[in-house]
């Protein structure tokens, strides 16, 4: 029993319910029917969990899991997870699967395990357990997370410079132009594209094989510059060091190529940038500079940093990594991956709509580790969130002139360690979205003081909010929820059961460095929202296993920082592997 569809089922999903008046009564009949049929099974073995199939799958620092069900209509059930990689000692608690009932995903539990090891096998126990009964409610898994890439060894190097045909290959006698090197390459290649102007739009089409890349990689003697941009047009294919400036368009994908590697290039003055318009699965697109040709203060809509494309469901658009780009002067930062993404370590600022527009993704997107200052809308949007959970981890976000999170339609969320600072204040009306969402140990701070959270809803099963820090400076109404104003943590608490660990603290007293010198769009210095000594932040968070393992003093603290550990990088990384030791979200 499969409670899960894939994309494209989903998709396929979406088509039969779009279609049009056929079939009213044939649908009132299975409602009825289907009435009829729970009205005759007694409410406590609705109440009792038969578990399903479970689906598993994984990126290079992240594993997925789906487990569907039927039954739990109390949405009392619970899965544990454990986890280790084999021979080496006990197994390790992560988060507990999240619980989701709901059109995309169907009955049952979902969630992540992050911050792992690349390349690297892991078993992976879940324990289901119901109140009110069930069976077989274990299982375990063997998933391996995927490798980090790679470049070849042992292929040919060929140098390349601008032309239009002619040359070998070699140093004295390159090849002239892109299509002259494509001509005689194969898996394993590296052609090193020398400074120069290169015209035409090529699309790089001859694919490599997995584990061996076709590699065009700037020779590092000055700017390699495709004047009309350039197409991924093949699986396996590596684009390292290339320039575009001043397109509409400075990249497409073509044909859904899947494992496609984009690094360290630089996009100037395009108004679309890493457009991954028919692309595949499983990108790695890290540490990339972006500088787009959208004006912030305008409030723009139109112009991507890097378009994931995921409602293009035919080609997929799962299993992406996007890693460690500086991205600005664009509407978006990241847009709208599929199910089984990892967003993390970008450092996103002055866009004119959001920093991460997480729209239309599924199942199990990750976003952790992310500096966005100066979304002019928002910093996250769910727009729609099609399957749960999402995960934003230990992100710091500074300044938007609408809500931090825009919920238009929205599903679980979890929702941990993260520094939200809003100058005024921080909900215009839509934190009736955290209604879904599990929140612990993040800050939200007002710099002159404004509301922290607004709006109206069923607070439910869905609904956990605890262990977080607020600075609403002198409002008198810090919390509004269905026609209630709230003017303490305390009366939130008694009002709502919410926030029973909560604390008030002062931004001033906490994080004296911090420099928000206006609202958006004013642009804000780049910097970490640390919190000094005598916060009462430090060590007044909850331990949250695979999130905050080997904080400092007696518990975790809340932000996106644990005091005494090392400060992450956000944009490009400086060694040259492209690799960082610090994809654990915990800055160490």
């Amino acid at each position: 029993m499969r409670m899960y569809p894939s994309i494209q089922r989903r998709t396929a999903m979406f088509s039969r319910r779009s279609r049009g008046p056929a079939g009213p009564d044939l649908a009132l009949l299975v409602a009825l029917t289907a009435m009829i049929l729970a009205s005759a099974v007694p409410s406590e073995a609705q109440d009792r969990t038969t578990p399903g199939e479970t689906v598993s799958y994984s990126t290079i620092h992240s594993i997925g899991i789906e487990w569907g069900i039927s039954g739990d209509a109390n949405h009392n059930a619970t899965v544990t997870v454990h986890y280790r990689a084999p021979g080496t000692g006990p197994w390790k608690a992560a988060l507990p699967l999240v619980r989701v009932d709901n059109t995309y995903n169907g009955n049952g539990f979902a969630g992540s395990i992050l911050f792992l090891d690349p390349d690297t096998t892991y078993k992976v126990r879940l324990d289901l357990s119901d109140p009110d009964g069930g069976r077989d409610g274990s299982r375990t898994l063997t998933v391996a997370t995927r490798p980090l890439p790679t470049l070849p060894t042992g292929g040919r190097r060929f140098h390349v410079v601008p032309g239009s045909g002619g040359g070998n290959g070699s140093a004295k006698k390159p090849f002239q132009g892109i299509a002259a090197a494509q001509a005689v390459a194969r898996p394993g290649d590296t052609f090193f594209v020398h400074a120069g102007s290169y015209g035409g739009r090529p699309t790089f089409s001859v694919p490599g094989i997995a584990g061996n890349y076709i590699v065009w990689m700037g020779a590092g003697d000055g700017e390699a510059l495709f004047v009309d941009g350039y197409n991924f047009g093949a699986s396996h294919i590596w684009v390292e060091g290339l320039t575009v400036r001043d397109q509409a368009f400075a990249t497409f994908s073509l044909d859904c190529p899947s494992d496609v590697v984009v690094r360290r290039n630089f996009f100037y003055d395009n108004h679309y940038n890493i457009y991954l318009q028919r692309g595949g699965e499983g990108w790695y697109i890290a540490d990339n500079t972006i500088v787009g040709d959208v004006d912030p203060a305008s409030g723009s809509f139109d112009g991507e940093g890097i378009e994931l494309n995921g409602s293009f469901a035919a080609c997929g658009a799962n299993n992406h990594t996007v890693a460690h780009n500086s991205i600005t002067r664009v509407a978006d930062g990241i847009s709208t991956p599929g199910t089984n993404v990892d967003i993390f370590g970008n450092d996103i600022f002055d866009t004119s709509d959001d920093g991460i527009e997480t729209d239309e993704g599924q199942t199990n997107v990750r976003v952790w580790g992310n500096r966005i200052h100066n979304a002019v809308h928002n910093a996250f949007s769910f727009q729609p969130q099609i399957g749960a959970p999402w995960y934003f981890i230990r992100n710091q976000v500074i300044n938007n002139l609408e809500d931090i999170n825009k919920y238009r339609q929205w599903d679980r969320a979890v929702i941990l360690h993260n520094t939200f600072v809003h100058w005024g204040d921080l909900t215009t009306g839509g934190a009736h979205g955290l209604l879904m969402s599990i929140s612990r140990n993040n800050l939200w701070i007002s710099v002159n003081g404004g509301q922290i959270w607004w709006g109206f809803g069923t607070f439910d099963w869905r609904t956990d909010l605890d262990h977080d820090g607020f600075d609403w400076g002198d409002s008198t109404r810090p919390f509004f929820f269905n026609g209630t104003t709230y003017t303490s943590l305390e009366s939130f608490s008694a009002g709502t059961g919410q926030e029973a660990n909560g604390i008030r603290i002062s931004h001033q007293t906490c994080i004296p460095t911090m420099d928000v010198p206006g609202d958006s769009p004013t642009t804000v210095p780049p910097q970490y929202l640390t919190l000094a000594a005598g916060c009462p932040a430090i060590d007044a968070g909850a331990i949250l296993p695979n999130i905050n393992d080997g904080f400092r003093g007696s518990a975790p603290d809340l932000g996106a920082y644990e005091a005494g550990r090392r400060l992450p990088t956000y944009g490009p990384r400086p060694n040259a592997s492209g690799e960082d030791d610090d994809d654990d979200g915990d800055n160490d």
